[in-house]
């Protein structure tokens, strides 16, 4: 019974990823960089932007857009948004590919000293894109016992723009809570050291949010 639960998890994840990768048919996203050249922005990723508009949405940098495998980010000193290395090889993660759009809030300091994460559900977005995006809950986990929260949030004018919190989520799109928890819980493989905590709701997200941004200060 177990086994036959665990390949349902999974059944659905693929099926996910398949249907967020053939929402928006007319935009096509290599899955690969043609090049490891940094994006250089008008302003620097991290400092050159607010973390939250006056209609408090959140400001995201896209690091890493749906369905795709290069692990991209925002370099701190000079604000460069680049394919991080390991090991002097460009990171490609062995996994399924990202079932959302991934990025950071500009002028926010996390647990593990990075700017906070951000999970955007959506049409795929561009690398190096600045959005502006509607938070409703939060993915409370550990990585290498380190605090490593990625806020969840939606698009505006998507499918998802009516959700307003994780309960909605779930109701209107029963799954997509599971698949991420799924998701990060085993990208980096067997004995990654990821801890998922809990899943919060929108209460939970402006509370670690808010907390990240004065922390910055």
């Amino acid at each position: 019974m177990l086994l036959k639960r665990t390949s349902l998890k999974f059944i659905v994840l693929i099926s996910f990823l398949l249907l967020n990768s053939c929402t928006e048919p007319q935009q096509q996203v290599a899955d690969l960089p043609a090049g490891d050249d940094p994006i250089i922005g008008a302003f620097h990723f991290i400092n050159g932007f607010e973390p939250l508009t006056e209609d408090s949405l959140v400001q995201v940098v896209v690091e890493i857009p749906a369905g795709t495998h290069a692990k991209w980010e925002v370099e701190k000193d000079t604000g460069h948004l680049s394919w991080e290395l390991r090991d002097g090889e460009p990171r490609v993660i062995d996994y399924l590919a990202y079932p959302a759009n991934y990025g950071m809030v500009p002028r926010t300091l996390a647990g593990d000293g990075d700017s906070m994460d951000v999970i955007v559900l959506g049409p795929v977005l561009e690398r190096g894109d600045v959005i502006e995006a509607k938070l409703i809950g939060v993915l409370e986990m550990l990585d290498g016992g380190e605090r490593d929260e990625k806020m969840i949030a939606v698009l505006p004018g998507s499918h998802f723009s009516e959700i307003d919190n994780m309960v909605q989520l779930e109701e209107q799109f029963p799954g997509i809570r599971e698949i991420l928890v799924l998701w990060f819980d085993n990208y980096k493989g067997p004995g990654n050291n990821v801890e998922i905590l809990d899943v919060g709701d929108v209460e939970r997200a402006w509370e670690i949010l808010k907390e990240s941004i004065r922390d910055y200060d």
